[in-house]
């Protein structure tokens, strides 16, 4: 092919059009809407620690493989070929699929009685992130221009931090309510408060089901070389691209994991700690935690990707590494603080803090992924960094802090010294990793232009 007809069919590639403006922020909203829903039904638990273990007589590190290790073996077998048919077919109907799957499983959560099903039935509602988010982040790549990229998806990733919210707010109301009225028998038996809420929740999808039929799917946009095709390519050629730039994909990897290590532990036993260590009922940790976790979650998120969007507009190549470093930096001190003071509303306030700053990486950090990536493998590489996230991450991170609790302490009002240890030293490890990916990434987003200039 020669160097004239190379850059005809790249002028025609480019010529695909995108959404138009609101169509493109109608698929946002929706699929921000699907987020909020899922991380009510895959955060619900933890407000539920408690009287979960009281009624099935659990320890502390069985809770945390309920919270992110049931997710993670789900991962590890599920996510790449889910992400491969969002590569090659609708996502929209991908993502239907998922959420008939996840919210089926958050139903079946009230009929445990015992740790094995519970397991199971939490392993399964997994099943929304691992279509959801690699799906999701595919449909809004092919929505925007590269420059408005970091806020479309910030916007769809903040959406976890409301679900994450709104399971403390919503599950306390809720949960006190079914609490006051005791067991309930119901036509298929007799179910306590906690069994009635995974219930209630799991009710959510029903309308959001027809809320994501009125998405419509995108033009898939060209990649950005001369070697572009429909086709999503198949795995041992995506596992070459991440190989040839390793120096890049694997700290992010593993950096961004550490960061989610880090808040995903400290969101996991945070309705503990300040029920072990403050006497809070579960209603008064869905009053006062589950809005701060709204507020400084969602701002974190979102202010993280619109910042990164302004500084690669000005010509901040690295900005999205930059400002995830610098912003997870600023939240450690505050981190190793909160669990530490005496006063509960400090406490609150400072971990508001952790949670606006150490929340700025899944809005701008994330979105250097897309950034990076060829299109047609773009939703596959994406649930690679998710596996990774799940395994290291919303696995690790709880059951570091529940290690710490059941076996360093051997005291579950411990809980506050393990937080404090585990949740700093994973954002140490965070920043280290993602400060050597720096010139590499660097190298790799020169080498991208010069082909794009050819």
């Amino acid at each position: 092919m020669t160097q004239a007809s190379v850059r005809t069919e790249q002028e025609a590639l480019e010529a695909v059009p995108l959404p138009s403006s609101g169509r493109a922020w109608f698929a946002v909203i929706a699929l921000s809407i699907a987020g909020v829903v899922s991380y009510i039904d895959r955060q619900i638990l933890n407000l539920l620690v408690d009287p979960i273990k009281a009624d099935l007589g659990l320890t502390d590190v069985q809770i945390s493989l309920l919270q992110g290790f049931s997710f993670a073996l789900f991962y590890a077998v599920m996510a790449i070929p889910l992400a491969w048919m969002a590569d090659r077919h609708n996502r929209k109907w991908v993502i239907l699929g998922g959420l008939v799957c996840w919210s089926s499983a958050t139903f079946m959560s009230g009929f445990a009685a015992g740790f094995a099903f519970l397991f199971v039935a939490r392993m399964l509602v997994g099943v929304g992130e691992a279509t959801l988010s690699p799906a999701g982040f595919s449909i809004i790549s092919d929505s925007f221009s590269k420059a408005k990229l970091p806020a479309a998806l910030s916007v769809f990733t903040g959406s976890g931090f409301i679900g994450s919210g709104l399971a403390l707010t919503i599950g306390g109301l809720l949960y006190a309510k079914l609490e006051a009225l005791g067991p309930m028998a119901l036509p298929f038996g007799t179910f306590q408060p906690w069994q009635l809420t995974f219930m209630a929740v799991a009710m959510l999808s029903v309308p959001l089901f027809f809320l994501l039929l009125l998405i419509r799917e995108p033009n898939r946009q060209p990649d950005n070389t001369v070697m572009a095709t429909d086709d999503a390519p198949p795995a041992f050629e995506i596992a070459q691209y991440v190989g040839d730039h390793a120096r890049v994909y694997l700290p992010l990897f593993f950096g961004f994991s550490s960061f989610a290590a880090a808040q995903y532990g400290v969101g996991a036993w945070g309705p503990s700690f300040f029920g072990r260590t403050f006497g809070w009922h579960e209603l008064q940790v869905g009053q006062y935690l589950g809005p701060v976790t709204m507020f400084a979650g969602l701002t974190g998120v979102v202010a993280g990707g619109f910042v990164a969007g302004r500084m690669l507009a000005s010509g901040i190549k690295d900005a999205t590494l930059k400002l995830s470093m610098i912003a997870v930096a600023s939240a450690l001190p505050f981190a190793i603080a909160f669990p530490l003071v005496q006063n509960p509303f400090v406490s609150l306030g400072l971990l508001g803090l952790v949670l606006l700053l150490g929340t700025v990486p899944f809005g701008a950090g994330v979105s250097t992924f897309p950034l990076i990536t060829p299109n047609r493998m773009r939703a596959q590489v994406i649930a690679i960094y998710l596996l990774i996230a799940n395994l290291v991450g919303y696995s690790a991170g709880p059951i570091f802090i529940a290690a710490l609790t059941d076996n360093f302490f051997a005291d579950p009002k411990a809980i506050s010294f393990s937080i404090a240890i585990a949740a700093p030293l994973m954002m140490v490890c965070g920043i280290i990793l993602i400060a050597l990916a720096v010139k590499p990434y660097k190298a790799m987003l020169a080498a991208q232009s010069s082909l794009e200039s050819q």
